[in-house]
């Protein structure tokens, strides 16, 4: 069963501190990044070198790196490119500079039900699943609303991230650092389903 959770459940102090790297610039990655932002959150872009988008996000006030050194930087890694290039960026970027206790974000299950990313077991992982385009995520954030969204992991064995998320967890204590990045994005209620990586991979693929 399901919960439902909107914005007055959420505690962005616990993210007080905190650097989050958003890898990625498109779509979803703007928005989330933007709204992060603007809610007062840290927030860093991590691309690869020469990507079109790196002077746009330093004209919207980031600073940005590659996606390794923001990775390095971080304490939350949001990876909002697509599908088919995580596996490699995450390999190559990210991996080798995770500590224990960071946070992994996805928007989208595919890499981690497929096993083409498989984070440590001491990286908490999970996913904040907006029901909507980049644009829409953005855009109502700005009218003062938000975007239903999802969320979900599959990993977390830090319990200070409060975040008990897969078939057989439940939550450890308070809210979690995934739930309030979550509210800093801007999204209007959360849904936390303990299976929805996959459910959400598979509703994409069209085999609900």
């Amino acid at each position: 069963m399901a919960n439902i959770y909107y914005q007055e459940d959420c505690n962005l102090a616990m993210l007080d501190g905190k650097t989050i790297a958003v890898i990625g610039y498109g779509s979803q990655g703007h928005a989330h990044a933007l709204n992060a932002k603007e809610s007062g959150c840290n927030v860093i872009i991590g691309l690869y070198e020469g990507s079109k988008s790196w002077a746009k996000a330093e004209a919207q006030g980031f600073e940005v790196y590659t996606a390794a050194e923001a990775a390095k930087k971080a304490d939350i890694i949001m990876i909002l490119i697509n599908d088919e290039l995580q596996a490699k960026m995450y390999k190559e970027s990210i991996e080798p500079n995770l500590e224990p206790g960071n946070m992994l974000m996805f928007a989208h299950g595919f890499n981690i039900h497929f096993g083409q990313i498989v984070p440590p077991a001491d990286v908490d992982v999970t996913m904040i699943a907006p029901k909507g385009p980049g644009h829409t995520v953005r855009s109502e954030y700005q009218d003062g609303t938000g975007v239903p969204c999802r969320s979900s992991g599959c990993y977390g064995k830090s319990s200070r991230y409060g975040f008990g998320i897969c078939p057989g967890y439940r939550r450890s204590k308070g809210r979690g650092f995934g739930d309030n990045v979550q509210d800093g994005n801007g999204n209007g209620s959360l849904w936390r389903t303990g299976s929805f990586v996959r459910r959400r991979m598979r509703i994409d693929a069209g085999r609900i």
